[in-house]
C-alpha cells in the first residue's frame, strides 16, 4: 500500500516537478537525458543504471515516506531541437512515465494501480520553447483534422475546436520522442508504450505537467483518449498546473466534456488543489494569464504599476504584444476547467531583494519565477513559505558529479535569459502591436 505523507494530487504534481529537472543543465541531448535519468534514480525505483554493470535504482530512503513507492517504466526522454542546423544545447522537451502498484485516491473507495505521464514545462533557457511552443499563438490548428506528425495552421472556423500552433508543435514533439536505448522501455514511443501496456484491473493513467506541460498534458490526454489509445486503462485523469491556455472555447468544452470534474461516484475533496481534470493556477502567476484575453490585460500591473517610467513602458509593451499575438489568431483563447489558487507576493528570492511594485524588469521576472515555480512547491529559504500544492519542496539529491559534457545553470542565469527573451519578443512585435492593443482597451 502506497501511504506517503503526500496525497495523490501532490504525488502527481511532484512527477511534473522532477521531469523538469533537465532544464537545470546545458549540454547535448544524450548527456541531458543521462543526467535526468541519474537525477530520477534518487526519486524513483527501477531507473536503469547509466553503467550496465550496476543495478537498477532503489528510490532514496528520504523520498519514499514522502512521495511513495513509484518506479520508472518509460523514459525519461529528452528532446534537444536543431534549428538551422544548430542544436539548442538545452532540454527543449522532456517526458517520463512512472508507475505505482497501489495508490489511494481521496474521495474514492478504491486503492488502484496508477501510471503517471509527466511532461516538463518551459525551459527558461530554451529559445525554442519560448518561440515555437509558448509564444506561437497567432496561428491556430483545427483539432478535428489535427494529425501530429504533419499539420498546417488554418483560419478559424466558428463552432470548431482549435488549438494554438505552439500547442500542436508540443504534441508533435512529445509523440515523436523515443525512450533511449539505456532508459526504461527502450526504443518505444509514448503511444506505443501506452497501447502495448496490459495494466491490472482498475488501473488509472494520469497526465500531468507544469507550465508548458500544463498546456500539453490536457491536450495530449484528449488526443490519446479520442484515438482510443487509453482503452486498456479503467480511468484517465489529468492534473495540469500553471499552464497557458492551449485552445479556444470549443476545445475547452470538448476537454471538459471528455474529462468530467469528478469520476462517477467520487466525492469532492476540501483542499483547493484537490480536484482532477482541472488546471490549477496561482492567481498572481503571469504564465497562466496567457492567453485568456481579460487576464492578459492584467499582466503589466500584476505586481503593481512600476514607479520607474521605462520599466512601466516595457511592461505595457509586453502586455501589448501578448494581446496582439493572441488576437491575431482569430480565436478567443479560453481556459479548460480551472481553479485559481491565492498567491502572495514575495520580497526576496533568497539572496536578492525583490521590489514590489517592480522597479526593474529583473524585479518583475524574479517575482514571476517565484510565483510560477516556488509558490506551487514551497519556499525553503528564509522566510519559509508553504506551497500552494506542496507544503515544502521535495527532498533534493545530494550534490554529485555531473555527467561529462554537462554544465549546471544557475537561477540567476535563467532569470537573465528570461529578461532577454521578453525583450526580444517585445522588440520584434512592439510597433505592430500598438494599434490592436488600443482597440482592445477601448
Amino acid at each position: 500500500m502506497n501511504n506517503p505523507t503526500l496525497d495523490v494530487y501532490q504525488q502527481v504534481f511532484a512527477m511534473a516537478c522532477i521531469v523538469g529537472r533537465a532544464a537545470g543543465y546545458n549540454g547535448p541531448e544524450s548527456v541531458l537525458q543521462q543526467q535526468l535519468q541519474k537525477d530520477l534514480s534518487f526519486y524513483l525505483s527501477d531507473v536503469p543504471p547509466l553503467i550496465p554493470t550496476q543495478a537498477a535504482s532503489v528510490a532514496d530512503s528520504s523520498v519514499t515516506p514522502v512521495l511513495g513507492n513509484w518506479k520508472l517504466v518509460w523514459g525519461p526522454a529528452v528532446l534537444e531541437e536543431v534549428i538551422n542546423g544548430v542544436p539548442t544545447g538545452v532540454a527543449d522537451n522532456s517526458l517520463l512515465v512512472a508507475q505505482c502498484d497501489a495508490v489511494a485516491f481521496p474521495g474514492s473507495p478504491k486503492v488502484m494501480p496508477a501510471y503517471v505521464v509527466a511532461i516538463a514545462g518551459t525551459n527558461p533557457d530554451s529559445l525554442y520553447d519560448w518561440g515555437d511552443e509558448d509564444f506561437s499563438v497567432s496561428t491556430v490548428v483545427n483539432w478535428n483534422t489535427f494529425y501530429p506528425s504533419h499539420f498546417t495552421p488554418s483560419p478559424y472556423v466558428e463552432g470548431t475546436p482549435f488549438i494554438s500552433k505552439g500547442t500542436a508543435t508540443g504534441i508533435q514533439n512529445l509523440l515523436g520522442m523515443l525512450s533511449p536505448d539505456t532508459a526504461a522501455a527502450p526504443g518505444t514511443s509514448l503511444e506505443q508504450f501506452l497501447t502495448g501496456t496490459k495494466p491490472a484491473d482498475d488501473t488509472a493513467v494520469i497526465f500531468c505537467g507544469h507550465s508548458l506541460g500544463g498546456a500539453l498534458s490536457p491536450t495530449l490526454a484528449l488526443y490519446l483518449k479520442q484515438k482510443n489509445d487509453l482503452d486498456a486503462f479503467a480511468l484517465t485523469l489529468v492534473y495540469p498546473t500553471a499552464g497557458p491556455t492551449p485552445g479556444e472555447a470549443n476545445f475547452a468544452e470538448l476537454f471538459n466534456t471528455t474529462f468530467p470534474a469528478l469520476p462517477s461516484g467520487w466525492e469532492p475533496q476540501p483542499l483547493p488543489y484537490q480536484s482532477w481534470n482541472t488546471m490549477h493556477w496561482n492567481s498572481i502567476d503571469v504564465v497562466p494569464h496567457a492567453w485568456d484575453l481579460p487576464d492578459l490585460l492584467k499582466v503589466a500591473k500584476i505586481y503593481g504599476k512600476s514607479p520607474d517610467f521605462w520599466t512601466a513602458v516595457f511592461l505595457d509593451a509586453l502586455e501589448g504584444v501578448a494581446v496582439y499575438d493572441a488576437t491575431q489568431s482569430g480565436v478567443l483563447y479560453t481556459r479548460i476547467r480551472n481553479n485559481s489558487l491565492e498567491g502572495t507576493p514575495q520580497t526576496s528570492d533568497g539572496t536578492k531583494t525583490i521590489n514590489i511594485p517592480p522597479q526593474t524588469i529583473r524585479d518583475y521576472v524574479s517575482q514571476l519565477f517565484i510565483q510560477h515555480v516556488d509558490l506551487y512547491r514551497g519556499i525553503s529559504f528564509d522566510p519559509v513559505v508553504p506551497g500552494l500544492i506542496l507544503s515544502q519542496p521535495l527532498p533534493q539529491p545530494p550534490k554529485s558529479d555531473l555527467v561529462a559534457g554537462l554544465r549546471e545553470v544557475t537561477r540567476d542565469e535563467l532569470v537573465d535569459t528570461t529578461c532577454a527573451q521578453f525583450a526580444g519578443w517585445v522588440a520584434s512585435r512592439a510597433l505592430s502591436a500598438v494599434k490592436p492593443l488600443a482597440e482592445v482597451q477601448k
